[in-house]
């Protein structure tokens, strides 16, 4: 036996709370987006400090995150950066090996983003279905 043709019925109280449910789980999509693009902007922002790192004149170097405040400083030696590689753990490495895992690190972070963005989407796309079940049911309850 075939159960295609039912029709499935289902509370406007259990819609209202998957549609819910929705919204935050976007919220939370939303915010992983915002942290993985803040990840990969300091990606950004550290390979092109190592592009710099070789001019041996005095450069404005950051000291916080965000950019809030810069030092000037000179690099006494080039030969070596030390970059954070993961579980609190930093290595010394020259600043070509620092390029290559920033790369690598990058890819990942691309991928990750592509999968949040892609689940984001889909979580919106239902979001809006019900939203759009719960119009109709509205607008057709008497007044």
């Amino acid at each position: 036996m075939s159960d295609q043709g039912r029709d499935v019925q289902v509370s406007l109280e259990d819609l209202l709370a998957q549609a819910d449910y929705l919204k935050r789980y976007i919220d939370v999509l939303q915010k992983s987006i915002a942290d993985l693009t803040d990840s990969l902007n300091s990606i950004e922002s550290a390979k092109q400090f190592l592009e710099m790192i070789n001019e041996k004149q005095e450069q404005l170097v950051s000291v916080d995150r965000k950019g809030f405040v810069l030092v000037k400083s000179e690099i006494k030696d080039t030969s070596k950066v030390t970059m954070n590689i993961g579980l609190g753990y930093y290595a010394e490495v020259t600043p070509e090996q620092a390029k290559k895992m920033l790369d690598s690190r990058k890819d990942e972070l691309n991928k990750a983003l592509q999968g949040v963005l892609s689940e984001r989407e889909k979580a919106a796309t239902a979001y809006y279905q019900i939203a759009e079940i719960l119009e109709r049911a509205q607008a057709e309850q008497p007044r």
